[in-house]
């Protein structure tokens, strides 16, 4: 046939769409030196494949990759193959032209990708890295805990926010060198918290939902979420290695992570396992302990957050008790803060689970449990009460949890060490702040705002005591979420914690069938017509429906009667009424780019606009220890009287 010629480039323009040889990279698809990653090449409706030809740069290795296998994928019923080189490493540094070609009995088919694969070697004295992720804390949530928290008074009399000026900003603001983040992901504009910890944890973007995995073609096969019958199909999405895994695998460098969620939520997840989909937590805490990318061994020295029914033999499809299994594996095991407290540096590997849910079962999926465990808002924690649109908590027999300040603090001081000399990549994350955003819930929102900069001090004052100036810390989110401030609302403590609504109504199609109710607290917490809104707490009337109600003159006037740095969110004698007034838009991510600040080795590396993917560069980069000259510069900038200063720093 006259047609052979045009099939020769099937791959760059087939005849059939259905037809295709791909590699399964992204298009800009980056790599530190020797980082692990699985090769995946998908052949669509073609039969008698054979002569399959893989060469990178024009070296050929074909020999690494196993198959043709069988495959249905996009779930149509043709015949596919999918070829495999798992655990694939790239030595050379520089460009990398990847070229694949494959005959079949409908032509030869080839696809090619380019890689960029950057150079890494050691400092040669090791350092430390405390990534801390306010989970949808964008700059109105920090603005938001910075008023709060700073407002309250700084001597008898004179609040600590006056005039338009803070006596002291938050720890956060205080790190000397800002940038900003654009967080975008693969197929979307807004990325959910497991594609963003995907792009900082390996350098590279995923699809929404996968944990440092890239998408293939049987995705099709489990939907929205895998079920045990299927999750073989999720599994087998091609991984590539985090920062965490690199740092170990290579360096034998300490690892950690830190969470007020379930220890196998997005965010921690996806710097220590790999998934098409972030819902089977099941096995995504069997990676904590048998990683892939480091020979079955666990990836991470300190696990602390919550999830506990995620490692009970009594939820697990497995029955595995992965609790006695880590403790085998010479892990401290504790659940309260009262324990925390007792861990000391020594410990060497510890995992801290203090929250499973008041009622859980195993999710019909079998893949993971019926509800999560996340741990209580430090509002909860703290027995505030909460405003009369939010839900009364039930913490249950779960009444010792930690703060994150302890947590981040244990957590330091078990990877550093006995003796502080244990190199360490950390990350500690704020992850109610997201959690409690999704509902509106501005209380439970905003005083894990103030909990999450806590643990931003702690951080700070170990790297700055350390003898050399050998750690960075980094402060940013994940995503932003859609709360605003609309100004300072004067209201009762009556008002705020009334629980009777003051108005019930419904909507109906086309905007979707939902109750509404608006309580008296409503002037503090603007609330949409929108169903995650009403959730669980109830919606006040939008927006729009208020009109020059929030210019009441001063600031706000929190009190903080025992000094722990929370306020008490009440009236004490004649202050406490003038209260925060936010409002929320939707319950759900929004598309904004995120604030970051840094201090320590290699901050300055951290300025300017920059994607959510060039984080992992830059943190490897101070890995390397190649910033000493400009952090000296930085710090010579920093000191000299001559450069104003920001009131409050």
């Amino acid at each position: 046939m006259k047609l052979a010629p045009l099939v020769l480039i099937a791959g760059l323009w087939p005849l059939d769409a259905q037809t295709s040889l791909s590699i399964l990279l992204p298009e800009r698809t980056r790599l530190l030196e020797d980082q692990q990653l699985d090769l995946v090449i998908e052949a669509r409706n073609m039969t008698n494949l054979s002569g399959l030809r893989v060469t990178a740069n024009a070296v050929d290795i074909t020999a690494r990759f196993k198959g043709p296998a069988p495959a249905d994928l996009d779930c149509d019923g043709r015949q596919d193959a999918v070829y495999r080189a798992d655990l694939f490493r790239f030595s050379a540094t520089g460009n990398v032209r990847l070229s694949a070609s494959v005959s079949s009995a409908e032509g030869l088919f080839s696809d090619v990708k380019d890689i960029i694969i950057q150079p890494f070697s050691m400092a040669k004295r090791p350092r430390n890295i405390i990534l801390m992720i306010g989970d949808a804390m964008g700059n109105a949530y920090r603005d938001a805990g910075r008023i709060i928290a700073r407002s309250v008074e700084t001597l008898p009399g004179v609040p600590g926010f006056r005039e338009g000026f803070f006596d002291r900003l938050l720890e956060m603001d205080q790190m000397p060198v800002s940038g900003m983040v654009m967080g975008y992901g693969k197929d979307r504009v807004i990325a959910d918290s497991s594609a963003a910890a995907t792009n900082w944890a390996t350098g590279n973007k995923t699809i929404n939902r996968a944990l440092s995995a890239w998408g293939d073609g049987n995705d099709c096969l489990w939907g929205s979420s895998p079920t045990a019958a299927n999750l073989w199909a999720a599994n087998d999405n091609p991984r590539v290695e985090t920062l965490w895994e690199y740092m170990k695998r290579k360096y034998n460098y300490r690892t950690g992570v830190v969470a007020t969620s379930n220890v196998t939520d997005a965010t921690p997840a996806a710097h220590g396992s790999h998934n098409g989909s972030r819902d089977p937590s099941f096995e995504l805490s069997r990676q904590f302990l048998e990683n892939p990318f480091l020979n079955g061994q666990p990836v991470f020295d300190v696990i602390l957050g919550g999830g506990k029914e995620d490692f009970d033999p009594d939820i697990r499809r497995d029955g595995r008790d992965m609790i006695a299994e880590f403790q085998g594996r010479g892990y401290t095991f504790v659940q309260t803060a009262t324990d925390l407290k007792e861990v000391n540096a020594e410990a060497g590997k510890l995992l801290g689970l203090f929250r499973r849910p008041n009622t859980v079962t195993r999710h019909a999926s079998d893949v993971r449990p019926s509800a999560r465990g996340n741990m209580d808002p430090a509002y909860d924690k703290l027995r505030l009460t909460r405003p009369g649109s939010e839900p009364v908590p039930n913490l249950g027999i779960w009444t010792d949890q930690p703060f994150l300040d302890l947590m981040a603090r244990k957590a330091i001081e078990v990877l550093a060490g006995p003796r502080g000399d244990q190199p360490f990549v950390l990350m500690i994350e704020g992850s109610l702040i997201d959690k409690q955003a999704h509902s509106a819930h501005v209380a439970g929102t905003l005083w894990d705002v103030i909990e999450f900069d806590k643990a931003v001090g702690v951080a700070r004052a170990w790297a700055k005591a350390r003898p050399v100036p050998d750690t960075l810390v980094i402060v940013t989110a994940d995503h932003d979420q859609t709360m605003t401030i609309i100004g300072v609302a004067d209201i009762s403590d009556a008002d705020l914690y009334d629980r009777t609504p003051v108005f019930t109504g419904s909507i109906g199609p086309p905007v979707g069938n939902m109750a509404i109710r608006s309580f008296k607290d409503a002037n503090t917490n603007v609330r949409p017509d929108h169903p995650w809104a009403s959730a669980g707490g109830g919606s006040g009337p939008p927006a729009n429906r208020y009109a020059d109600i929030y210019g009441t003159d001063g600031f706000p006037d929190y009190q903080d009667t025992d000094g722990d740095g929370y306020p008490e969110n009440r009236q004490v004698g004649d202050k406490g009424r003038l209260r925060l007034a936010v409002g929320f838009r939707t319950g759900s991510h929004a598309g904004t780019s995120l604030p970051l600040t840094a201090e320590g080795a290699g901050a300055f590396l951290f300025t300017g606009y920059m994607d959510q993917t060039d984080l992992f560069y830059k943190m490897a980069t101070v890995l390397t220890g190649e910033t000493a000259e400009a952090d000296a510069l930085l710090k010579t900038m920093l000191e000299n009287p001559r450069y104003p200063r920001t009131f409050g720093k």
